[in-house]
């Protein structure tokens, strides 16, 4: 055998092994989660409609029923799409560069509709989200779905993670169909879950609201500076309560009296405004305390952590005060 060709063997091997490796480290996991015990849990909630098992997913898109699966998936990451969804990812349902001054806003309704045009979307249509692993970019899309006042939005339990742990299709993705004109039946809902950096200042010298750090602790207690802040810190008198509480160790979420007990004594009687980074993780709180516990008056932050640091480090605004910041 020629030494070239016992080369690109090598070569080819190494590569294959080095791909396995960066699958399994950085893919997603599998699961085992019985639709049973997921009906149970929904039950449970405040809106069980909200959500659904990867089996009863496999269900619907097996039939006649006018669905519409979106995965908000990282594209870097080697994660196959469930077979005939449609995958996007934070670029995409972001706002335009230069629309704002930082990044991590959502993009217009507008924007949103053409997107759900082009899946074959219409107001009529079950659309469900999910993502893969940690899924707070499935609640990030489930939050501008809603904002759009569409009825019908699921979040799949388990993501992705809990589809491949039945063994159920992946790949063969992002199918062609015909376009629609979907146009948002209720775009003005948008204001009512959606918390401004003014209404932000103002909780924090109200006792009819809390404001909810959904970040991670090193985030919370200014020792890290997540790239896209403009420094450290926490937004003062905020309550951090890590959104990745709300989950299970298969990242299913956990049972309406486990999260009853997590918020329920820090939420009494108050209106909450959920932030994190950029309005990711927050908009999985968000979904939380709505769809699960069946709260009131639950604002998600857009501008998060990245917009209160650009006001309080770029702009020096004297009424945006930070806690555990830079001196």
């Amino acid at each position: 055998m020629k030494k070239s060709t016992i080369a690109i063997g090598v070569i080819a091997a190494v590569m294959a092994a080095g791909y396995v490796g960066y699958t399994s480290m950085f893919g997603a996991k599998a699961v085992q989660v019985s639709a049973d015990v997921l009906n149970e849990k929904f039950n449970e909630y405040a809106n069980p409609e909200a959500f659904i098992s990867a089996q009863d997913l496999k269900n619907m898109m097996g039939t006649d029923a006018d669905v519409v699966v979106i995965g908000a998936l990282n594209p870097v990451k080697p994660d196959a799409p469930i077979e005939g969804s449609f995958s996007m990812w934070r670029n995409d349902y972001s706002a335009a560069d230069g629309d704002y001054a930082f990044d991590g806003m959502r993009n217009s309704v507008d924007e949103m509709e053409a997107i759900l045009s082009q899946y074959g979307a219409t107001p009529s249509s079950t659309i469900v989200v999910y993502a893969a692993n940690s899924h707070h970019d499935a609640a990030r899309l489930f939050w501008q779905i809603k904002n759009l006042g569409h009825d019908d939005v699921r979040y799949l339990d388990g993501g992705l993670n809990a589809w491949m742990g039945e063994g159920f299709a992946t790949g063969n993705a992002n199918p062609t169909v015909a376009a629609t004109n979907y146009v948002a039946p209720a775009p003005q809902v948008e204001a009512d879950g959606l918390a401004t950096l003014e209404m932000v200042i103002d909780a924090q010298s109200s006792e009819d609201w809390v404001i909810l750090d959904t970040r991670g602790t090193n985030e919370f207690d200014g020792s890290t500076t997540v790239s896209g802040a403009f420094g450290p810190g926490t937004i003062p008198g905020s309550v951090h309560i890590n959104w990745t509480q709300a989950l299970n160790e298969d990242s299913t979420l956990k049972s309406a009296e486990e999260l009853q007990a997590l918020y329920g004594d820090v939420i009494k009687g108050k209106k909450v405004i959920a932030y994190c980074q950029s309005g990711v993780r927050s908009a999985h709180t968000q979904m939380v305390l709505e769809e699960v516990l069946g709260a009131e008056g639950i604002y998600n932050y857009d501008g998060s952590w990245i917009e209160y640091s650009y006001a309080h480090y770029e702009q020096t605004r004297s009424e945006v005060k930070v806690q555990n910041g830079k001196s």
